[in-house]
């Protein structure tokens, strides 16, 4: 419980290093892991411009897929509830998901095809964990006819819709709608980076933002964004969160208090 109450009071953050131009200052939390905040600037559309970064080297972190279905009292979790139920050093919010909380498209956890049919209009995955064994995990861009092969080949998998892909091209349309945004990346270097914002974008914003950034991403995949794009960590000393805030068109008192939104899947980042 103490490290549950620790990620709890820190809300907004703490220890973070602000991008002061040239580039972000990336903090090492661990072998293959590092941090970073970022600013968004004239992107940001309201709240805050700061976007939380967190890089990893798939062959020294664990990416998992859980969902509230495995769980023994069959609900969902809240953020940092789920920080401490997977034990992981960070935790995000996967993909899009009904309202009776059933993932909307391909989710694998463990090699178990919790939702096994594919979102038709998703052509985005983030998979990890090679079925054969080995460490590894990438954003991939898929085509309608590879969408059943990636349950087979991957024991981690949450399907979404592509940001931009390896040809740079934007693959969301260009609207005003804004929200707090969490989307995951690929660099050159095969280094997957997750992105959580703590004011709202739109979409096309942040895909433009990312390409600007010199971070070298290949290809960025949307998840879930509003009230459910959080992010925790909490490594050694270190510790950060970042709760949605953003649900155009929902009054103020009808919002959970930060932290509190149910999340039925989310991705977990742990030791190898």
């Amino acid at each position: 419980m103490g490290r549950l109450a620790a990620v709890a009071a820190i809300a907004v953050g703490a220890f973070v290093l602000l991008q002061q131009g040239g580039g972000p200052h990336w903090r090492s939390l661990r072998p293959g892991v590092e941090f970073a905040l970022m600013r968004g600037g004239s992107y940001c559309r309201r709240g805050s411009p700061d976007v939380a970064v967190l890089r990893f080297d798939p062959a020294r972190v664990r990416l998992g897929v859980h969902t509230y279905v495995d769980r023994p009292d069959g609900r969902p979790l809240t953020i940092v509830e789920w920080l401490q139920a997977t034990r992981g050093f960070a935790v995000f919010n996967a993909g899009q998901y009904y309202p009776d909380f059933g993932y909307m498209g391909l989710l694998v956890s463990d090699g178990r095809a919790i939702s096994p049919r594919p979102h038709p209009d998703f052509r985005a995955a983030l998979v990890a964990e090679p079925v054969g064994g080995g460490a590894g995990a990438h954003v991939l861009d898929l085509s309608p006819d590879s969408l059943k092969m990636v349950a087979q080949a991957w024991r981690q998998v949450a399907q979404s819709f592509m940001l931009f892909d390896h040809n740079g091209a934007v693959r969301v349309r260009h609207t005003d709608q804004d929200a707090n945004r969490t989307v995951v990346g690929e660099d050159r270097l095969g280094r997957i980076l997750v992105f959580t914002s703590e004011g709202a974008y739109t979409l096309w914003d942040f895909a433009r933002w990312l390409q600007e950034a010199k971070l070298g991403i290949v290809r960025a995949m949307s998840m879930d964004g509003g009230l459910e794009a959080e992010l925790c960590v909490h490594e050694g000393r270190f510790a950060y969160a970042s709760f949605g805030h953003w649900n155009p068109g929902a009054k103020s008192a009808d919002l959970p208090e930060g932290g509190r939104q149910p999340l039925p899947a989310v991705v977990s980042l742990g030791a190898r």
